[in-house]
């Protein structure tokens, strides 16, 4: 009888080991591949340029960054793409220019087919407290289905390996008994 037990405890701790690394490879893949930051930097939330800000990060009046303006699929170093509020973001980019800020011209202004990054740190201050602004995840809107992604996952990740750990204990005989709770005054 106890051999039994121990034979579905060895069965079951190997089906949920397969189950969790499974699960952990899939969430790694998620991450490695890119899926998760297309579905942080998924839609434009206003209009302007698409821009990944970490090529730009030093750009300054004496030295400003000239970024290319065209529609392109990914944005792989100093290129812009325009973009109208809701639509889909193009892979690589972690930013968005407002027109705003094109319109008034002291950070950013539009010349042609480029667009010349004068100032990409502005130091701003907000109910006493003063900040970088920089045009890192400024203007994007996540994936609203991501959250629900990332909870089955973490819900799901969590129960596989928690039975694993049951079908660990099972395959070495390990008996946890419940501890019985008394109520009232004793």
């Amino acid at each position: 009888m106890a051999d039994n037990q121990r034979t579905r405890g060895t069965i079951k701790f190997l089906v949920w080991t397969v189950v969790s690394v499974a699960l952990i490879y899939y969430c790694w893949w998620s991450y490695s591949s890119g899926q998760m930051i297309e579905w942080y930097y998924y839609k434009a939330k206003i209009d302007g340029y698409a821009v990944n800000a970490n090529y730009f990060k030093n750009a300054t009046k004496e030295k400003p960054a000239s970024l290319e303006v065209g529609t392109l699929p990914e944005i792989k170093g100093l290129q812009a793409v325009p973009v109208r509020k809701g639509d889909r973001l193009p892979m690589g980019c972690n930013g968005i220019v407002s027109k705003k800020d094109v319109d008034e011209g002291k950070r950013v202004k539009l010349e042609g087919n480029t667009l010349k990054i004068f100032q990409a740190i502005q130091i701003k201050e907000a109910k006493g407290f003063k900040y970088r602004d920089t045009y890192m995840h400024k203007g994007v809107e996540t994936n609203p289905w991501s959250g629900a992604w990332n909870l089955a996952m973490v819900i799901s990740l969590g129960l596989a390996l928690g039975f694993m750990a049951e079908g660990f204990t099972d395959m070495l005989g390990f008996k946890i008994t419940k501890i019985k709770h008394y109520e009232g005054a004793h």
